[in-house]
């Protein structure tokens, strides 16, 4: 990702306070101002968005530690600030105005993660029967509207919930039926 002449395989976080994509911009890419990203990649892209992308050299605290937990250390100079402008999802187009990336629950996240952490067999047991990954050291890194990310030697396992959920006695009531759909 970065341009037509110029692809990239990128890793971004999303900043959910301010419902943007994070991510680190080498040198050649500073100033771009935009730029296409194809998930899972430029050969059969499910998403396709345009990028407006506002370049960096500090983010705010919360931004930089979300993409050391998911991905280790920065090693670029620069740090890329994307809005979604437009996107495709499954060659379904939508626009900015029907786009919300920001989270009603990211307040609660750290005590989600903590607890979820507090039984790694549950976690362990939840990312062999409904992702398929045998992850011998699970740790729960991320809980958002639409699920929990499980962070693995080889990367992060993905746990849907069943419904999106939106207040905290909702995900309290997804982590439930996770937990029951894992012991079935």
């Amino acid at each position: 990702m970065i341009d037509e002449d110029r692809r990239r395989r990128v890793r971004y976080v999303f900043d959910r306070r301010r419902g943007v994509l994070v991510f680190p911009l080498p040198v050649e890419a500073v100033g771009i101002g935009e730029a296409q990203l194809l998930v899972p990649d430029e050969h059969d892209p499910v998403l396709a968005a345009l990028l407006s992308i506002e370049t960096v050299t500090e983010l705010p605290g919360a931004a930089e530690i979300r993409y050391e937990i998911y991905h280790g250390n920065m090693r670029e100079a620069s740090w890329a600030v994307a809005t979604v402008e437009a996107l495709r999802y499954h060659g379904e187009p939508f626009d900015s105005e029907e786009i919300d990336l920001t989270d009603p629950i990211i307040e609660h996240e750290p005590g989600f993660c903590r607890e979820l952490n507090t039984d790694p067999e549950l976690l362990r047991v939840a990312c062999e029967s409904l992702a398929g990954a045998s992850v011998e050291e699970p740790v729960a890194v991320g809980v958002d509207p639409d699920g929990i990310d499980i962070r693995a030697r080889f990367g992060i396992v993905r746990l849907e919930f069943p419904e999106r959920a939106e207040t905290i006695e909702q995900v309290r009531e997804q982590i439930a039926a996770i937990a029951v759909r894992s012991e079935a």
